[in-house]
C-alpha cells in the first residue's frame, strides 16, 4: 500500500484572487480475485468421426487434470463446442499433393475460478496432458482479473484527496501564498495492471483525483 501526490500547480491572480490546480494519487498492489483460463487442443485424422472421439478423449484428460490432479470443480468449467475443418476444400496450387491428413479438429476448456493461488501450480504440470496424447495448441496462458475495486475504492479515494491536499499545501507554501477554501474536486479514473509479466496475478490498481482550492 502506497500514496504518492502530483504536485503541479496551477494559479490564476485575477481581480486579486487565485486558485490552484493539484493532483493527488493513491497505489495498492492486490492480488487477482479470478482467473480465466482457456485450455485448447488439437487433432488430425481423415476420419472426422474418429477424430470428434479423439477430441471427446482429450476433453475427458483436461477436465480429469483440472478436477481430480489440481482441485477445481466441473462448475469452473465450460467445454467448448469443437470445431472441424475440411483441408481438402482449401485451395491450393494443382501440382501441390493434398495433406496427409484431411480433417483439423480444435476445441478448449475454459476455466473461471476464484481459486487463483491454484492456477499457476496446474500451468506448471500441464507436460501432464502431453504426457496423456492431448496436443495442446494456442498459447494456454491463464489471465487475471481483479473484480473486488468497489472493496477499496473509497479508502484509496480517500487517501488520493489527502495527498493532493498535501500537494497543495506544499504549492501554496512555496508560492508564499495562503490557501483557501476547495472549489472543485474530480475523482479522475482508475487503473488496474498486472504488476509484471512474471506475476500477472498481482494487480497493481491506481487512482488519481484532482482538485481546486482558492489562494490569497
Amino acid at each position: 500500500m502506497c500514496g504518492y501526490f502530483i504536485g503541479k500547480g496551477i494559479t490564476d491572480r485575477n481581480k486579486g484572487g487565485g486558485s490552484i490546480s493539484v493532483k493527488g494519487s493513491a497505489e495498492r498492489h492486490v492480488p487477482a480475485t479470478v482467473a480465466i483460463w482457456d485450455i485448447g487442443y488439437r487433432s488430425s485424422g481423415n476420419d472426422p468421426v474418429e477424430l470428434v472421439e479423439k477430441l471427446k478423449k482429450d476433453t475427458e484428460f483436461v477436465i480429469g487434470f483440472l478436477t481430480t490432479k489440481h482441485g477445481f470443480t466441473k462448475e469452473e468449467i465450460s467445454v467448448q463446442p469443437p470445431s472441424i475443418s475440411d483441408t481438402s476444400l482449401i485451395e491450393r496450387d494443382a501440382d501441390t499433393p493434398p495433406p496427409a491428413l484431411r480433417y483439423n479438429g480444435y476445441q478448449s476448456i475454459l476455466l473461471r475460478t476464484s481459486k487463483v493461488d491454484a492456477v499457476k501450480p496446474a500451468e506448471s504440470q500441464m507436460s501432464d496432458l502431453i504426457r496423456d496424447g492431448v496436443m495442446l495448441s494456442g498459447s494456454n496462458s491463464p489471465r487475471y482479473m481483479f473484480d473486488a475495486l468497489n472493496d477499496i475504492k473509497p479508502a484509496m479515494i480517500q487517501e488520493a484527496t489527502k495527498n493532493a491536499r498535501l500537494a497543495a499545501d506544499q504549492f501554496a507554501k512555496d508560492s508564499e501564498t495562503k490557501l483557501g477554501k476547495l472549489q472543485n474536486a474530480s475523482q479522475g479514473w482508475f487503473q488496474i495492471d498486472d504488476r509484471d509479466s512474471a506475476t500477472p496475478e498481482i494487480k497493481i490498481v491506481r487512482v488519481v483525483v484532482e482538485v481546486m482550492y482558492e489562494v490569497e
